[in-house]
């Protein structure tokens, strides 16, 4: 049985959603995710802006799908609730609720039971008996492929920022655990700075480390706490899962050739958004056993982060004594600082504040964007993979989502971006 299936199997299968503890679905949302007035129980007054916002429904939908999940791989695959209040997320309530009251707005019909909106998410979004007012590319987009969250699923659980499930990602404590990891064993802030950066690239770097590098970089970074435990190793256990070996040796693993990811035997790609990549063999040496990237690592630090160790690496090449790069600066207020050499006497020097961002949907990236303003900036700039650039509209669809929620932020690709800091930087006067 699908995990669908046995989810939805569970539940009461009643056509009109409620909730059986009284509460709201939207009582565990940040008040920035929840609208000014809510849904009541189908049957009780409402007001219809609350069904306004396709958007949230989605997002809704997708969080629940990320919670089944998880408790599913917590239970070892058997059902069982995921809270107090019934077998299914509040998420997956509220939004079949939404989507329940939308239909009755249209004269439509909505799922009739929680098993018919499993099987809508496995049909594009903009096949939904129930329309939906999302952006042309959302609309082709599916939430479930099979029994697999899509990657836009991923990426919209992600931004919904959901209070229950994001406790649960593992990406909040790989962040919690970096973080603390760079704090403890940096005397200031320029070495919890220079920290941090280490650690975030070696997140980008590295999807498979042997025990020998975790020592090596043990030695590096020592700081550990009253048990002795080392707050790299805390950091190595949550981003990582560990694979024991028999005896030490090399390791025989198939990867990716660009983004390095491990890859099936028998695989002809890897499956990371963008990637071209192709499988080779890979040999890890070891002692005692190798480490792979947990897949919420891999999601959400990763392979979104290819596009800006792409960057750093190319920007790396044309710094001089014109251009200053700063890596996350602020601990990663934003992705990267460019700081241009003042072009005549009594000028100051220009900056570019930069964020790399590698997601499906335009609209999703726009409402989860913030333009922090810790990193003063003659320029603030959104720079987009090239493979985005696939998705007709896509930039358009950015540049009109963002209106309104930021100012001043301008989308580049990463090729345009690449060749203005070189242009910027020639002005400057002259690379190496």
């Amino acid at each position: 049985m699908s995990v669908a299936q046995e989810a939805a199997a569970s539940s009461s299968g009643r056509t009109q959603p409620q909730s059986v503890d009284g509460g709201s679905p939207d009582d565990h949302l940040p008040a920035a995710a929840v609208p000014a007035s809510r849904d009541a129980g189908p049957g009780g007054e409402r007001d219809p802006r609350t069904a306004q916002d396709d958007y949230l429904l989605v997002e809704l939908l997708c969080a629940a799908l990320v919670k089944i999940r998880l408790e599913r791989q917590r239970a070892g695959g058997q059902t069982r609730g995921t809270d107090e209040s019934g077998p299914l997320p509040r998420a997956w309530r509220d939004a079949r609720g939404r989507l329940w009251w939308k239909a009755q707005e249209l004269g439509l019909e909505g799922p009739g039971n929680d098993l018919e909106l499993f099987d809508w998410c496995r049909r594009p979004l903009g096949s939904w008996p129930v329309p939906l007012s999302l952006t042309e590319g959302d609309l082709e987009a599916v939430l479930l492929e099979g029994d697999s969250l899509s990657e836009f699923a991923e990426q919209a659980a992600d931004l919904v920022q959901h209070a229950d499930v994001e406790a649960e990602l593992v990406q909040n404590q790989v962040f919690a655990a970096l973080m603390l990891c760079a704090r403890m064993n940096g005397g200031d802030d320029e070495a919890i700075q220079r920290v941090y950066c280490r650690l975030r690239r070696l997140l980008i770097d590295h999807p498979v480390l042997s025990d020998r590098a975790v020592h090596a970089l043990a030695r590096e970074l020592p700081a550990a706490d009253s048990d002795h435990d080392s707050f790299l190793a805390k950091f190595v256990r949550i981003a990582y899962v560990h694979h024991p070996v028999q005896a030490p040796g090399r390791v025989r693993l198939r990867r990716c050739a660009d983004c390095r990811n491990p890859v099936d035997d028998g695989a002809v790609g890897c499956g990371t958004p963008g990637c071209t990549g192709v499988p080779e063999p890979h040999e890890v040496a070891c002692v005692g056993g190798y480490w792979t990237q947990h897949r919420a690592t891999r999601q959400f630090f990763h392979d979104p982060g290819l596009l800006e160790g792409r960057l750093l690496d190319q920007l790396g090449e044309l710094v001089d004594d014109t251009l200053c790069v700063e890596d996350w600066p602020c601990l990663d207020a934003w992705d990267m600082a460019l700081k241009f050499k003042a072009q005549g006497p009594g000028a100051g020097a220009e900056c570019w504040a930069v964020d790399a961002k590698d997601c499906s949907s335009p609209a999703l990236l726009a409402r989860g964007f913030r333009c922090d303003p810790r990193v003063p900036a003659q320029r603030r700039i959104i720079v987009i993979p090239m493979h985005r650039l696939r998705t007709p509209g896509y930039r358009a669809d950015l540049e009109r989502e963002l209106q309104g929620r930021v100012s001043g932020v301008e989308v580049l690709d990463e090729k345009t971006f690449l060749r203005q800091v070189t242009v910027r930087a020639r002005q400057a006067g002259g690379m190496r």
